[in-house]
C-alpha cells in the first residue's frame, strides 16, 4: 500500500496532536505558575481540539479545492 505526502503529513499531524493532548492532561502547573484543575485541563484540552479541528478544516478544504480543479 502506498501512502501519499499527503497521508502521511495527516499521521504526523495526529500523533503530534495526541502527545500535546496528553501533556496538557498532565501537566500539574500552566505556564504562568497557576494549578491546573480538572475544569482549567478540560477547557485548555478543548481550546486545543478547537484549533486542531480549525486546521483541519482548511488543510480538507484546499486538499477540496485541488481534486475540483483537477477534474
Amino acid at each position: 500500500m502506498r501512502l501519499s505526502g499527503w497521508k502521511v503529513f495527516q499521521i504526523i499531524q495526529f500523533v503530534i496532536f495526541l502527545f500535546i493532548s496528553i501533556w496538557l492532561i498532565v501537566r500539574n502547573v500552566d505556564g504562568s505558575g497557576a494549578e491546573n484543575t480538572f475544569d482549567v485541563k478540560i477547557i485548555s484540552l478543548s481550546v486545543w481540539l478547537g484549533f486542531y479541528l480549525f486546521l483541519l478544516a482548511i488543510e480538507f478544504g484546499i486538499r477540496f479545492l485541488f481534486v475540483i480543479r483537477k477534474k
